[in-house]
């Protein structure tokens, strides 16, 4: 989808907002084209834009599955050009939720875009969408959730 070009890139996310919505998660990552294969090739992300800046030596790239202010919260993916050393994710990071039609499919296609698998599929209760993780290159935990009911799955 393309971002409609008389909207000033300063204000991407809106300038006219009535009530506050999440717009973005941060992530720190360290291989910008490991992150881009995982994120964009593998879950089917949309990079909206890369900025880089030479003088603090990072770059952030906005990720979503549609535009700034037409979808959900976008995903930013931070890489700061000297990082040699992995982060670390602390005990307070827990994961990225996203929704996606097929969650076992996806859960196994992620293995192949540098995805490592964790929980398998399941569901948390009778009924409940299922459910998976996986960790991005970077050990990020993202949370897979159903989206997509089966005709004739209870209600």
């Amino acid at each position: 989808m393309a971002e409609d070009k008389t909207i000033d890139p300063l204000w991407a996310w809106g300038e006219a907002a009535e009530r506050p919505r999440v717009l973005h998660t941060m992530l720190r990552v360290r291989d910008v084209d490991a992150s881009l294969r995982f994120y964009c090739d593998g879950l089917g992300m949309t990079l909206l834009d890369r900025y880089d800046f030479e003088a603090g030596r990072f770059s952030i790239l906005f990720l979503s599955y549609a535009g700034y202010r037409d979808g959900p919260a976008a995903l930013e993916l931070t890489y700061n050009w000297d990082q040699d050393d992995h982060y670390t994710h602390g005990s307070g990071y827990g994961h990225v939720a996203i929704g996606v039609p097929d969650v076992a499919a996806m859960w196994e296609r992620l293995a192949d875009y540098g995805g490592e698998q964790g929980t398998a599929p399941k569901a948390m209760m009778p009924g409940a969408p299922q459910l998976a993780f996986v960790k991005d290159p970077d050990g990020y935990a993202i949370e897979l959730i159903q989206i997509r009911r089966t005709p004739g799955e209870a209600a």
